[in-house]
């Protein structure tokens, strides 16, 4: 008895890895024999996932023994259910709406883009995010990245950093919840704790990025932290 559950709760995992090694984003619905809407929550993900680009719909039963060890994983024990996990390639958890919350383009918005999953897989690794946003072509675009760089090397390696482009379609949603000046190149920062510590100037140099991505703040999250208040 003990084998077959453990073939099936490999099966469960091998599947989600596969997905991921192909890059696709997960619709995870998570369901119990008490939940109730499931059916019509599924039908809300495979609508998302005809819209969305390289997407999966996936069931998890948090009743079934086998699955324990993903419900850990994605911290699903006491969660109310029915409900859709927006799992990305990188097995970052970027979205998690209830049967009441979701709708196709909530879903939809959920899909982190390459770089918002890499920020949000640094956060879970306690690093701080170095987002330059910008142009491709702008001029000030090497400089600025070499002094993050310089600043990422001198923390330890603590910290993500990635380059945005502001006319990337695919990273529309990352920017809407960034909200950086579209006239010109800068650096947005979060420290380890996902917190936004500040914006900086194209001009910034290694030491200012530093000490703002060591930043203490309190209060909430801003959006595109990753994290909840």
């Amino acid at each position: 008895m003990f084998v077959i559950t453990n073939m099936i709760a490999q099966n469960a995992k091998a599947d989600i890895g596969k997905a991921q090694k192909a890059g696709k984003t997960i619709f995870l619905v998570v369901t119990d024999k008490k939940s109730k809407g499931t059916e019509a929550l599924v039908k809300i993900a495979d609508n998302a996932q005809k819209k969305a680009k390289n997407a999966i719909v996936m069931k998890l039963d948090r009743d079934d023994k086998a699955n324990a060890s993903l419900i850990a994983k994605y911290r699903l024990a006491g969660s109310p259910l029915p409900m859709v996990l927006v799992v990305a390639a990188n097995d970052i958890v970027a979205g998690a709406l209830s049967a009441s919350d979701a709708t196709v383009e909530r879903l939809i918005s959920d899909i982190p883009s390459k770089n918002q999953s890499d920020v949000l897989l640094g956060f879970e690794n306690k690093k701080a995010a170095i987002i330059i946003c910008g142009k491709k072509n702008a001029k000030d675009r090497a400089a600025l990245e070499a002094e993050c760089k310089k600043a990422m090397a001198t923390m330890g390696n603590k910290a993500t950093v990635v380059f945005v482009d502001i006319d990337n379609k695919e990273e529309a949603n990352f920017m809407n919840l960034l909200k950086p000046d579209l006239n010109k190149t800068t650096v947005i920062i979060f420290n380890a704790s996902g917190q936004y510590t500040g914006t900086l100037e194209a001009t910034a140099k290694s030491k200012d990025i530093i000490t703002t991505a060591n930043k203490k703040v309190g209060g909430c999250c801003p959006p595109g932290s990753g994290k909840k208040c």
